[in-house]
């Protein structure tokens, strides 16, 4: 795939200022990490004169090949790069000087190619491919433990950066920029188009947009755009594409994008159908859930209703827990369980008090289906009313004729707040029907007073 750019000039958006958090005791800037400079005869020798046996892909910036260093102590990998990737090169070396994470391809040292006029890069060497390799083999597939492992290693990695003292925006988060290390790890590459810095830094303000198709966040059309959210969004492609083995553009389906294809299936429900069909011993639905919802929310079309890096980490960490769980311990764990989970889109299901009248009995309205704010609501048609002035609740997921209990749709669902909407109908007149409206929060319940010419809504 190509990359995506524009010619924009406005401002770039790189953090939100308001939630940078300032530690006096860290307020000293931190120094570059010491970078070893090689001599290009000394790269020429380690990669036998760059010879096809040592050749291990193509690359953003160029070839990549094998190098053995100090006397086959150090295995690396030798970036050669192009003259047009220059600019690429310069800004990957001063990220990586500056950041360094165990999930991250760390950068060893550069060279200067005189005669090329070029910079050869050294990193870590990655002997087991790109994840996308793995993900898209027909012959071994990875196992889904390994799929939740690598998706938190990679969330880990990507918050890091986040939260540095001086933040990184990837900008190119995808399954090919993901190496897989000797011990099976999964590491984060590729930091040509990444973006270091705050939102006043002068050499940020001009730089254009620029991604991947399918993982280019669709929010993202001018410099000003760009926020940590953007590379929420790529992770939630690459999320959809662990758990289901596709690719993020895929003309052999339809839809070809990852997207239209998965999240509607999220939102009816249809969990098990997102994933890859190739492999068995799946999880338990909760952890199939967690992960096709946590994939979802990030990828929303509003950028600052997807969740930050630090609570994809969060979920992640507790759906590989829950994964590795046995199974009687699984289902005891669920029976014991007093909160209910309550952060899948689609499967949100809650009870809320809703009072005919100052005389009746309070009823409650559960098994609501909660719709996610990218989806138009559907018209419900209500069932005929059986006595003047009922209020109607729903009785099961999709019931007509009930009430309808979901999140609005311009508001999020999260792990531990909810914004909701309640529409219930009521017949005042024998032919005339209204629908009253409100916001409440799901801790408190709602009763309905009525009198012959207003209906009200009373909060508790």
């Amino acid at each position: 795939m190509g990359y995506l750019s524009c010619n924009g000039e406005s401002a770039v958006s790189i953090c939100d200022p308001h939630n940078y958090k300032y530690n006096p005791r860290r307020s000293k800037k931190r120094r570059p990490a010491l970078l070893r400079v090689f001599k290009y005869d000394e790269l020429a020798a380690a990669t036998n004169g760059f010879s096809a046996g040592n050749f291990l892909g193509k690359g953003s910036h160029g070839r990549v090949y094998k190098a053995v260093l100090d006397g086959g102590k150090l295995l690396a990998a030798v970036k050669r790069t192009t003259v047009a990737s220059a600019s690429q090169v310069d800004n990957e070396i001063e990220i990586l000087s500056r950041v360094r994470h165990r999930y991250m391809v760390n950068l060893i040292g550069y060279c200067v190619d005189q005669r090329r006029k070029t910079k050869l890069l050294v990193v870590d060497y990655m002997p087991n491919g790109t994840l996308h390799d793995h993900l898209h083999s027909s012959v071994t597939p990875l196992s889904w433990n390994r799929r939740i492992k690598h998706a938190l290693q990679i969330a880990t990695a990507v918050h890091a950066l986040h939260s540095a003292e001086t933040p990184v925006i990837h900008r190119d988060i995808k399954s090919s920029n993901i190496l897989i290390d000797g011990e099976g790890n999964a590491r984060l590459a590729d930091f040509g188009l990444a973006l270091i810095g705050h939102v006043d830094d002068e050499h940020l303000k001009a730089t254009p947009p620029a991604g991947t198709m399918g993982y280019l966040d669709p929010s993202y059309l001018a410099p000003a755009d760009l926020t940590a959210k953007s590379d929420v969004f790529s992770f939630g492609i690459l999320l959809f594409e662990i758990v289901s083995g596709r690719d993020a553009i895929d003309l052999n389906y339809s839809p070809p994008c990852i997207v239209d294809w998965a999240v509607p299936l999220v939102k009816r429900g249809e969990h098990g159908a997102v994933c890859d069909s190739r492999i068995g011993n799946r999880p338990s639905s909760a952890v199939i859930r967690r992960l096709v919802v946590m994939a979802a929310r990030c990828v929303r079309s509003t950028a600052e209703k997807r969740p930050d890096m630090s609570e994809v980490v969060e979920c992640l960490k507790t759906v590989r827990k829950m994964s590795q769980e046995s199974p009687v311990w699984s289902r005891l764990r669920r029976r014991t369980e007093n909160k209910p989970e309550n952060v899948f889109v689609g499967e949100e299901k809650e009870e809320i008090n809703v009072r005919g009248g100052s005389k009746k009995k309070m009823n409650k309205v559960s098994n609501v289906i909660a719709e996610d704010d990218t989806v138009p609501e559907q018209a419900v048609s209500p069932a005929p009313f059986r006595r003047r002035n009922r209020v109607l609740r729903s009785r099961s997921v999709g019931a007509m004729g009930g009430a309808r209990v979901g999140p609005d749709p311009n508001d999020v669902v999260e792990d531990n707040r909810e914004v909701t909407t309640i529409r219930v109908l009521v017949e005042r007149e024998r032919t005339v029907k209204t629908a009253a409206m409100m916001k409440l929060s799901k801790s408190r319940s709602v009763g309905i007073v009525r009198s012959h010419k207003t209906v009200a809504l009373r909060l508790y």
